[in-house]
């Protein structure tokens, strides 16, 4: 999923990413004091009135193309990219199994030049081609794309976007790191040491599931619990906070039990404690859990695994003294087969239970179901039917990466020097050529390429222009060709510059939202994210703020999602139960203030205003950026008028907001989220209390499974409909503050061809090209035309045939 400085599984434009520098001011500021004489040469060619700026294309050879990226990328690294600045670069450098197609951006030949699938949509084989090179001259495999997609699920990788690939067999329990495998035949003991009875004996290669490990520290003041009182299956813990003199809290939603508080005596929090049976499942804040039965110098008790944590070093040092730590797991035999012939598994009893020493467990991504038949064939089994799935394989997550040259820098300790321009390796059209921190990034024909001669551009320069004006300058003067993928138009310009013939304007899968810490006062509570909501003018925002045709959102998932959505939201508006367009969903100032006064906040007239009694402090964090400040000036004066809650604002960055959203500094930020495949999924997949990327602090078992059941039911109009039913209950709890549904605006030339419009975005400049001609050729053919994948072939027993028992 990409953040845009927005998101990109994090999303768009109406806002670029990242923050101000100052190389990049003084080159904005240089271009616009130059564009005095620039513009007046623009008036010689009779242009000035039908396009946004001069027409001469001076000094610039047709093979060049400069495009603003908008800012400094994260990472170039296709398995840890989750911005769009690094995206729109990978996807130049990299080529995956499939590739966007110009336009519509289907799938289209990549790597691969055909597939077979299953009729469930679960199993595919992949046929590579043979001529696919690295830029080194090395034959790209099937096995570079296995050793990609499982580095990407890896722990130690910790890539934001490992969601994308939870969807294989076994990925999401391996990418959590739950998944291990036996190294040497162990017995399932009945406790955490080696006198224990067993159960079982579990064979080399096993793989198990890991519940828990012992020795394990208590996280909480809150002392176990004896026994397990009515409506323990769910429960709300509540961290105390030192400076608000709070104590911690674990409450039950049974009414008749009362909330537990500090432990008389205290002496449990930090406390290192044995784990002696896994307990009964159970929620602790919305997330699944456990409970489980500990033991500490002979006292015993439950706590759910939420007031638990891995031992901090030192911890153990007053714990008793014992050998070796002990992983509670539960055997786990459900392993990709590749074969759409074999019958489904057998549903299986209750599965067992015990301990094993954790140092018998190691990493095995054999389990995970991609595989490398051979080197030109690659096979794929999906945990549930996965419709989108070859739209996906078009993304950046799943591009080939070569194990031997990330290796070689992670020995050395060095492991993001690998894609700086003197040492990757890629194979997708371009090579990485030059790179000026903070300035431009160049690219150049990959000689290596397989499609290398059919390529019209042999250069690319990206500029890293953040500031709105500048950019749009600078591209008034000539000196960009396109504005750009993550670049947005400047609003106060937006009215005379949709009049000009390189103005070009489209919905874009794209969801802006302000996202609240759940875990942080006073948006913890869902009555006050409500009442923030509803006091936002969502309408006059688009209006009279962004003035880019956006669309208010009451929802996350964009209106004009494909995959049968769209439709879904069609039907439901037409029988009138569309449950996003209700009146309790919109602007609504009376019922906000109702709503605080609900949690609390009694709101008072004030003079001319209102002000919420007692409401504390409250900071938006934003990236830097104009249009973002502009949007959260905006909400700030709402709040302020209709609520009477005063709200700072704090600008960082790009990537100085990241590494503070992700230690969980900020009460509520701006993000958005870009589709990655054109599906709801990939937005409310931002929400699942396991995601890498909900840093809301939200959790709801209830909308975990209803994902889970939503993915995995084959029909594809009930599936949407579940995935509705999903996102009704996600926005019930308002974790994200939903603004509005982007549009994409912005500038090219009118030499650029092959320049289609979509959905997502996304430019490949392989389907670009500069026409000098192009006054008197008004076609926009793409570069050459792409390479079509026939009709999928099938894989199973022939038709009419039973499935194997």
């Amino acid at each position: 999923m990409r953040r845009a400085p927005e998101r990109r599984g994090a999303g768009g434009n109406g806002g670029g990413e990242g923050g101000g520098s100052a190389g990049r001011v003084a080159r904005g500021a240089f271009a616009a004091l130059g564009l005095v004489s620039l513009s007046l040469a623009a008036c010689s060619q009779g242009d000035q009135g039908v396009y946004a700026g001069t027409t001469a294309r001076v000094g610039k050879d047709a093979t060049t193309l400069y495009i603003n990226n908008g800012t400094e990328p994260e990472y170039v690294d296709p398995g840890k990219s989750n911005d769009s600045a690094s995206s729109t670069l990978i996807q130049q450098l990299f080529e995956g199994l499939t590739s966007y197609g110009a336009g519509d951006l289907r799938p289209v030949q990549g790597v691969a030049t055909r597939w077979e699938q299953s009729d469930d949509n679960r199993i595919f084989r992949f046929h590579l081609r043979p001529e696919a090179r690295w830029s080194d001259g090395k034959p790209v495999t099937a096995h570079d794309f296995e050793y990609a997609w499982k580095r990407v699920l890896r722990p130690s990788t910790a890539s934001l976007a490992a969601t994308n690939l939870y969807l294989l067999k076994n990925g999401e329990l391996f990418g959590l790191g739950k998944l291990k495998a036996l190294r040497e035949a162990a017995p399932l003991r009945a406790a955490p040491r080696p006198d224990a009875p067993s159960s079982i004996a579990l064979p080399k290669g096993s793989f198990v599931v890991v519940l828990a490990r012992s020795p394990i520290q208590v996280d909480s003041a809150i002392a176990p619990l004896a026994a397990l009182p009515e409506g323990a299956a769910a429960v709300t813990f509540t961290k105390g906070d030192a400076k608000g003199g709070t104590e911690d809290r674990l409450a039950f939603d049974a009414a008749a039990a009362a909330p537990l508080g500090p432990a008389p005596g205290g002496g449990w929090k930090g406390a290192v404690v044995d784990i002696v049976r896994a307990g009964p499942p159970c929620q602790c804040n919305g997330a699944a859990d456990r409970w489980f039965e500990v033991d500490r110098g002979g006292a015993r008790g439950f706590l759910p695994g939420c007031l638990l944590k891995p031992p901090a070093d030192g911890a153990r040092a007053g714990a008793a003294p014992r050998s070796e730590t002990y992983a509670l797991v539960t055997p786990h035999t459900t392993l990709p087969t590749y074969d759409a012939a074999a019958a489904p598994a057998a549903p299986q009893g209750e599965p067992p239970v015990g301990f094993v020493p954790d140092a018998l467990l190691v990493e095995d991504a054999s389990a995970v179901g991609v595989r490398a038949r051979d080197d030109l064939t690659l096979d794929v089994e999906l945990e549930l039917p996965t419709p989108y799935f070859t739209d996906l394989t078009s993304y950046v997550t799943l591009f080939p990466v070569r194990k031997d040259v990330i290796e070689a820098f992670e020995r050395r300790g060095e492991p993001e020097l690998w894609f700086r321009p003197e040492n990757i390796v890629v194979n997708g059209p371009f090579t990485l050529d030059e790179w000026k921190f903070r300035y431009e990034i160049t690219m150049k024909r990959n000689p290596h390429y397989w499609n290398r001669d059919k390529l019209k551009i042999d250069r690319v320069v990206w500029l890293e222009i953040e500031q709105y004006n500048a950019a749009m300058n600078i591209y008034k003067a000539g000196d960009l060709d396109y504005m750009g993928d993550n670049a947005s138009l400047p609003s106060e310009h937006m009215t005379w510059l949709s009049t000009k013939k390189d103005f070009h304007r489209f919905h874009y899968l794209s969801t802006y939202w302000f996202e609240f810490n759940t875990r942080r006062p006073p948006v913890d509570d869902a009555r006050v994210r409500w009442a923030l909501n509803l006091a936002v003018d969502k309408q006059q925002i688009v209006e009279k703020v962004t003035r880019a045709g956006q669309t208010p959102a009451t929802h996350y998932v964009p209106d004009y999602t494909g995959s049968g959505y769209d439709e879904a939201v069609a039907e439901d508006r037409k029988r009138g139960v569309d449950p996003f367009s209700s009146p309790d969903v919109v602007f609504n100032p009376e019922r906000a203030r109702a709503l605080l006064a609900e949690a609390g906040y009694e709101v008072v007239r004030e003079g001319d205003g209102y002000r919420a009694k007692s409401f504390p402090a409250l900071e938006i964090l934003y990236n830097t950026s104009e249009g973002h400040k502009q949007v959260a000036v905006a909400i700030q004066d709402m709040w302020r008028r209709h609520l009477g809650i005063s709200a700072t604002l704090r600008n960082e960055e790009w990537k100085v907001m990241l590494k503070n959203v992700r230690d969980g500094h900020f009460q509520v930020v701006r993000f958005g989220w870009i589709g990655e495949f054109n599906h709801p999924a990939t937005w409310l997949g931002t929400l699942l209390s396991y995601s890498p990327q909900n840093r809301t602090g939200w959790a709801d078992k209830e909308f975990d499974d209803m994902m889970r059941v939503a993915a995995a039911t084959t029909d594809p109009k009930e599936s949407i409909r579940l995935f509705r039913k999903a996102e009704k209950r996600a926005v019930d709890g308002m974790p994200k503050l939903p603004l509005y549904f982007y549009t994409k605006s912005t500038l090219v030339k009118p030499w650029v061809k092959g320049f289609i419009g979509n959905a997502r975005g996304v430019q490949l400049v392989k389907w670009l090209w500069i026409d000098p001609s192009w006054r008197d050729n008004p076609s926009n053919d793409v570069a050459f035309p792409p390479l079509e994948f026939p009709e999928p072939g099938r894989l199973g027993p022939p038709l009419g045939e039973p499935i194997a028992p």
